[in-house]
């Protein structure tokens, strides 16, 4: 069926009555962030989003501007509709100590990066690079293991806020091994150095890269022999879908990964081992934890 007939099916239903709901509960949730949705409202929405912008031609998205998209990771505290840069900051900040489900899953995510280094025998003071800091709050917690660690964001105003971590470590007594650096994920070994590091892990970032290739590719550029990468919670398929409202309301990437096209890169950049760490039965939905060693 071509296209363009696919395109008319699709915004007639968009405009359609059946849609009305989700068309209304988007233009709400544009201006509050913080509005409070069910499951199956957030699907209302994202249905009428993600038709309408298929009729439009605009979905699925296409990334084709690279400058632009660093531009929109860096403006992001900016951009999160109903809320003053200071309370984007503010949740940064107090992350992952939330009092919702958010800290449990955030707790639980960290513990399993923990277990995974200790399980490839990466022990402190290993080097550990982070690649998607955003405010910086595993690799502070890393460096309060004794690990050595570089946090890396592409956004300044996230580095001015995680280099805050490092003080209060310090009005702790403590000496932590801990630096952030502002670099974009494709070309962090440009920023930080070839062949230093231990381990280099991203959690819930590579998916926000412009490129996520040429980032794991330097990524590999950064570690030692022997070095392992740790892609940590990285969305599935179907995410791409899912996520979409997300995406337009922050004017970042959202995008899922095939497990298999992971694997395949990370083969063709080098990498010898490859483990993964995730589920079995993954149904195009559940994330993608994969260790692969240089």
């Amino acid at each position: 069926m071509p296209a363009s007939v696919l395109q008319k099916a699709a915004g007639a239903l968009a405009a359609s009555p059946l849609l009305n709901r989700g068309k209304r509960l988007f233009a709400e949730n544009s201006s509050n962030w913080n509005l409070p949705l069910t499951k199956l409202d957030k699907a209302w929405a994202g249905s009428w989003l993600i038709l309408d912008h298929y009729a439009k031609g605009a979905f699925p998205p296409q990334f084709l501007d690279q400058q632009k998209a660093y531009q929109a990771e860096k403006d992001y505290r900016f951009s999160i509709p109903g809320m003053t840069a200071a309370e984007v900051a503010h949740a940064n900040m107090t992350k992952p100590f939330w009092f919702n489900a958010g800290a449990r899953h955030y707790f639980l995510h960290f513990n399993r990066l923990a277990a995974s280094l200790e399980k490839t025998g990466v022990k402190p003071p290993a080097k550990i690079l982070e690649l998607g800091c955003g405010s910086g709050w595993m690799s502070e917690f890393l460096a309060t293991m004794g690990f050595d660690v570089c946090g890396t964001t592409i956004a300044a105003d996230d580095i001015a806020d995680a280099s805050r971590r490092i003080k209060s470590l310090e009005a702790k007594g403590l000496a932590p091994a801990l630096k952030y650096v502002a670099a974009p994920m494709e070309s962090v070994h440009t920023a930080v150095g070839t062949g230093s590091f231990n381990a280099v892990f991203v959690y819930e970032a590579l998916h926000h890269a412009f490129d996520w290739r040429e980032a794991v590719r330097s990524s590999f550029a950064c570690l030692k022999p022997g070095g392992w990468l740790f892609l940590c919670n990285e969305p599935n398929v179907l995410h791409t879908f899912i996520s979409y409202r997300v995406a337009k309301l922050s004017n970042t990437h959202e995008i899922g990964f095939c497990k298999s096209e992971l694997v395949t890169e990370l083969r063709k950049t080098g990498f010898q081992k490859i483990v993964s760490n995730g589920a079995k039965l993954h149904c195009w939905f559940r994330p993608h934890w994969l260790l692969a060693q240089k």
